[in-house]
């Protein structure tokens, strides 16, 4: 139908709004899932399971706890897991770990599910309670970092860390028999991302119905 005169078509509006939609798409949408991206490939606080499947206890002879924790890359916010039985873990000054000293630890923990949190940069050294177990090599010692750009190998010349063939495998840590941690960090960001571009797709789509009518 002709538009009247002193009167506007009603397509000038609808195209005003599909060029804005546009915009809104090429613009925003992209910059939301790059933003869902990043924050993927930089997960949060993780939790690393020490010993893997098998636990805190004894290793054998293809295992090292100063081989997994060279592999792997702990922060601060970062878990420790430990799960045992029959067993204890001890938190300990330095001295105390290459001595395998249990008399005096900073903590103990004989719950069998302790979780420790990494609440500061630096060295934390971990043993086991139990009598001979430390000198068997069940002995642990992480150095945390305070922000990914700080990441650097981990405590390879700190003494009493050993650097044997065993399982780890840097952040996570995924590679061989000891998983290095889990997280679900990133997660939300990218479904709403997603979210953002099937809202502005529906945008879109209702300014086309618009032109058409």
């Amino acid at each position: 139908m002709a538009a009247t005169p002193g009167s506007s078509s009603p397509l000038l509006p609808a195209l005003a709004l599909a060029v804005a939609g546009t915009f809104f798409f090429l613009l925003v949408v992209p910059a939301v899932v790059a933003a869902g991206e990043a924050a993927a490939a930089a997960p949060g606080p993780l939790e690393f399971h020490v010993g893997g499947p098998r636990g805190w206890r004894v290793p054998d002879g293809n295992t090292s706890y100063g081989w997994w924790a060279m592999n792997n890359r702990f922060r601060v916010g970062d878990r420790l897991y430990f799960r045992y039985a029959n067993d204890s873990v001890l938190l300990v000054e330095r001295p105390a770990f290459d001595a395998c000293d249990t008399a005096a630890p900073l903590a103990a923990f004989a719950d069998g599910a302790t979780t420790f949190l990494l609440d500061r940069p630096g060295f934390f050294c971990f043993i086991s309670g139990a009598p001979g177990h430390c000198e068997e090599g069940q002995k642990l010692i992480v150095r945390v970092m305070v922000h990914p750009a700080m990441d650097a190998p981990g405590p390879a010349s700190a003494p009493g860390t050993s650097a044997q063939p065993g399982h780890g495998g840097g952040r996570p840590g995924p590679s061989g028999g000891w998983p290095g941690a889990t997280s679900g960090a990133g997660t939300d960001v990218a479904a709403a991302a997603g979210v953002a571009v099937a809202a502005a797709l529906g945008v879109l789509a209702s300014l086309v119905l618009m032109m058409l009518q």
